[in-house]
């Protein structure tokens, strides 16, 4: 019996979650239950694994066991952007790697193609719309970050379009950036709206338990007769031949990755529902997302269906428990600084909502794709691109334990491990994470 050491709280201050229509009530785990495939973690990799299973072996049990409620989650807790290439500007060494980019690119539309077609299929409502992304500079180091994210785009035969201040003024509705971006084939999303859609559309052979967080499990011993593996909640146990572990930076809790992951907390806010004077004072488009042109800086989104609302998104801290409220003042007043220097007209508009969401990295930006042990799976790390890259490594995870192979799977297959962190993780990430932020300057 492995006692399950590291699990995430949740709060209910998600911005996303909070303005939907409340969800019906959860069904728990409880009692003791078999099935043919148990996946744990209802995130964007363990719903994508989820369906795929259920897809290809509709005679088979599936099992979905999440902590929390789907779309408070880490999956539901995000800016919603689900990126087709890399979410912030990379060295020029970007450019160089063309075919290793290509082949990320690839990678990432599949997965954004599956969840489309998904979408499309289910009618989810979860403003899903392909609008691109705005990668934009607000001071000459970000303009000259620009120029060489162009040359990597150029190198890679990506379509994008720049802008001047005047034109990001008209979008954006504020004279705060001199330069941007436009990268056409990314999409903006409600994410949990999203997440909550594709657990409610799941084939028939799928059953979902929500607010049954692990807590122990055994692993199956071959060598003592056993070859079932069994998690346990509060209330219930599942056992399944087959587990997916798609529990991010939690991994670690169930036994394994210990010293590999960087568990980290992006924090974000979002605004009450702007009146129609505030909405006429703002102007700019409807909709839009802004990605910084330092990876430091600030993200923005403008969401207007349903709610007239604006959204920021910056900073970081580490947390391997996902605590949620201990920072979440000091995040909002970051937040409100770069809220106000943005839309100065709108400094009386209050944020509605502050919270945090759970991130995991590598050190050496590997995922975790494949068997950890005997009939053991997982899919973990995605390195800040969950949506796209959660979503592909998911549906692959499923071909592969059902022996399909694919271009794709083997280019997943062939990726590395995340290496081992280095002495004083914590430290080391505060101190960088202050270093990027005093070098952003205006960009944060």
């Amino acid at each position: 019996m492995h006692n399950v050491t590291l699990t995430p709280e949740y709060d209910n201050q998600n911005g996303w979650q909070e303005i939907l229509d409340t969800p019906a009530e959860p069904t728990i785990l409880t009692g003791d239950i078999r099935c043919d495939y148990l996946i744990i973690g209802a995130g964007y990799s363990g719903l994508a694994v989820t369906r795929r299973l259920a897809e290809l072996d509709p005679e088979a049990s599936v099992v979905l066991i999440e902590g929390d409620r789907i779309g408070n989650n880490a999956a539901g807790r995000s800016s919603g952007f689900a990126i087709d290439h890399a979410h912030n500007l990379r060295a020029k060494s970007f450019a160089d790697a063309q075919a290793a980019a290509i082949a990320g690119v690839t990678m990432n539309r599949a997965g954004l193609d599956y969840l489309d077609a998904t979408i499309t299929s289910h009618a989810i409502d979860c403003q899903w719309v392909k609008e691109g992304k705005y990668h934009a500079a607000a001071t000459s180091r970000g303009e000259g970050m620009l120029d060489n994210f162009a040359e990597s785009l150029d190198a890679i035969d990506e379509d994008y379009s720049m802008l001047g201040a005047t034109e990001c003024q008209e979008i954006f509705g504020t004279p705060y950036y001199t330069k941007a971006l436009h990268a056409p084939h990314s999409y903006l999303v409600q994410p949990a709206a999203m997440v909550r859609g594709l657990a409610d559309t799941m084939p028939e052979n799928v059953s979902i338990y929500e607010r049954s967080m692990v807590t122990s499990v055994e692993y199956a011993d071959a060598t003592a007769g056993s070859t079932n593996h069994t998690v346990h909640t509060d209330r219930g146990s599942a056992s399944a031949p087959i587990i997916v572990l798609a529990t991010n930076g939690f991994t670690e809790g169930f036994g394994f990755l210990q010293k590999h992951l960087i568990p980290l907390i992006t924090w974000g806010s979002m605004t009450r529902e702007l009146t129609d004077d505030e909405s006429v004072r703002l102007g700019g488009h409807e909709s839009y997302g802004i990605i910084a042109a330092h990876p430091a800086g600030t993200s923005v989104r403008r969401v207007t269906t349903p709610n007239n609302r604006l959204l920021v998104r910056n900073i970081f801290s580490f947390s391997k428990r996902s605590d949620f409220t201990s920072r979440v003042d000091w995040a909002a007043k970051t937040h409100r600084k770069a809220f106000e220097s943005r839309w100065p007209e709108l400094a009386d508009v209050p944020f509605e909502h502050s919270w945090g969401g759970a991130l995991s990295l590598s050190r050496n930006g590997e995922p975790v794709f494949g068997e950890l042990r005997p009939n053991v799976y997982g899919t973990v790390v995605h390195n800040g691109v969950g949506i796209a890259r959660g979503t592909i490594s998911g549906k692959l995870l499923a071909e592969m334990i059902l022996g399909h192979d694919s271009e794709l799977l083997r280019q997943m297959l062939a990726k590395g491990r995340p290496n081992r962190n280095l002495p004083f993780q914590d430290l080391g990430v505060r101190i960088n994470a202050r270093a990027r932020r005093m070098i952003a300057g205006r960009e944060e």
